[in-house]
């Protein structure tokens, strides 16, 4: 067993973990259940190694900056208690505060039924430009709030065994704020967000020394219980999801056609084509309310050519022999494969997008960031209407055809920043994780322990997108940072009597 936390503990180096999380998703891609025809490429081999080369030289230059530059941080006195738990509880109230106002505003405020407003675009995402919904204040109030309930969950399972009474039960509530997130949008990403990032807390806990939870509050049971609900929300909301979009097929053809834009007339062949009006939110909630009560054209996947012709038809892959040969010869039920096959091509598929990235090259430019921050897009659309930015990074997508696909950490740099930026976005990466893992091995920082968590959850998810790009997870890497000074800052304005004493008991402790 120790033999096996050591091995867990070694998983905290960014170094180690990035190199083995390609390794099998290589491996992974090339002997999978989904069949990617020539895949992993020659091409994808060079850039990923490439990219993990450059991530490794950050790493190290991060290591150096943090050794040479920051050694009096390594001395400073503990956080006392009182003050962690005060921040705690400031910081859980901010992210459970910020979901409840995103929900106000999508649930009452918008003037739309959100699920469907949100399943609608999940199939139909060019839609979101046609239809006008009504955004107050509190959606962008929220979005500034909700990402620091992730922040309290990563935080507590850090600091567990110093974080108690209602800064304990407010952090481990702020688990509302990923899932209110996933819900309101129909999406998986936000769950498995936060579940990489407890993973992660979990690795840097038994490169410490310490057991991988800390104790008490039925951690164990918790998070094993917040797995298997998520395998079968995952599974529900993609069962949802594919009826949905199955069911509202010919509303959407209908909404797209409405849309699209008119021809002007030939003498002012000179001035662009003119948009349709947009979609008012009650003659949408009315539309989807009336397809729903036609009924879905029936469905029998009873056989593996059924399953064939729908991977083949949405992702140009199939599944390898073995795999059709077990739903052929019924051991393994073609909902269920579909179920499996869906989950491991929607984690896997980047590889083969790196290869279509890298072949279309000269039709990408720079975006700046705007593809990975997903906040970014809708600001953008509301108060930039005449911007053309997201339009034509989406024209880009499509005419690579890679609309809709994850790009991988490697794929999602050369799209935003070019073939240059993309090297300095993958140097400054590896930079950051080297410095907060030296932070976190020679200091009791919490800005290097937060921002640890947040690298290797960025590793283990860096197979499907870049570090900023994964459901907002540039707002979380703010709120970490932002939380982490708060904690840094209030040990050094710790000096009054009572937390100086306080402050000598913890190190007397240690």
């Amino acid at each position: 067993m120790q033999r096996l936390i050591h091995l867990a503990g070694n998983l905290s180096s960014p170094a180690i973990l990035i190199v083995l999380i390609w390794c099998a998703a290589l491996l992974s891609v090339a002997i999978g259940p989904v069949d990617y025809a020539g895949q992993p490429s020659i091409v994808v081999l060079t850039l990923v190694g490439s990219g993990v080369g450059l991530f490794l030289l950050g790493c190290w230059g991060g290591k150096v900056l943090f050794v040479r530059y920051f050694p009096r941080q390594m001395q400073m006195p503990p956080l006392s208690r009182r003050m962690l738990n005060r921040i705690v509880t400031a910081v859980s109230l901010v992210g459970i505060v910020g979901i409840a106002l995103v929900a106000l505003d999508r649930t009452m405020l918008s003037g739309v039924n959100n699920s469907a407003y949100s399943e609608l675009l999940r199939c139909a995402p060019g839609l979101v430009d046609a239809i006008s919904i009504k955004r107050t204040p509190l959606l962008y109030g929220g979005y500034a709030m909700f990402s620091f309930g992730f922040v309290s969950v990563a935080l507590f399972l850090l600091k567990g065994e110093e974080i108690t009474g209602w800064a304990a039960a407010l952090a481990q509530l702020s688990i509302v704020s990923p899932i209110g997130y996933a819900v309101l949008y129909s999406g998986r990403m936000p769950i498995l967000l936060v579940l990489v990032l407890v993973v992660s807390a979990m690795l840097v806990r038994l490169a410490q020394g310490r057991p991988p939870l800390p104790r008490g509050h039925y951690l164990i049971v918790k998070t094993v219980a917040a797995i298997g609900l998520f395998a079968i929300y995952s599974s529900a909301i993609w069962t949802s999801r594919q009826n949905f979009c199955i069911q509202m097929s010919p509303l959407i053809t209908e909404l797209q056609q409405e849309t699209m834009p008119r021809e002007v007339p030939s003498a002012n062949v000179s001035k662009p084509p003119e948009t349709s009006e947009k979609i008012t939110a009650t003659d949408l909630s009315n539309r989807i309310a009336e397809a729903r009560v036609v009924p879905p054209p029936e469905q029998n996947p009873t056989a593996a050519d059924v399953v064939l012709a729908m991977m083949l038809e949405a992702w140009n892959v199939k599944p390898r022999g073995y795999v059709t040969s077990a739903i052929e010869s019924s051991r393994l039920s073609p909902r269920g494969a579909m179920i499996g096959l869906s989950t491991y091509f929607y984690l896997t598929h980047g590889v083969r997008t790196i290869d279509m990235v890298w072949h279309s090259r000269d039709k990408f430019t720079p975006k700046w960031g705007v593809y990975e921050i997903g906040v970014l897009s809708p600001l953008l659309r509301v108060f930039f209407p005449s911007n053309q930015h997201v339009e034509a990074m989406e024209a880009e997508q499509r005419s690579a055809s890679i609309y809709g696909f994850f790009p991988t950490v490697w794929g999602a740099a050369f799209i935003d920043f070019g073939l240059i930026g993309a090297i300095i976005y993958i140097l400054i990466w590896g930079v950051v994780a080297g410095w907060s893992a030296a932070g976190s091995k020679h200091s009791d920082l919490m800005t290097p322990l937060l921002l640890l968590v947040f690298i290797l959850a960025s590793i283990l998810l860096s197979v499907v997108q870049g570090p900023l790009g994964m459901a907002n997870s540039a707002l979380v890497l703010v709120s970490m940072v932002m939380t982490g000074f708060m904690l840094d800052f209030a040990r050094l304005r710790s000096g009054s009597p009572e937390d100086a004493g306080e402050l000598q008991l913890n190190g007397s402790a240690t």
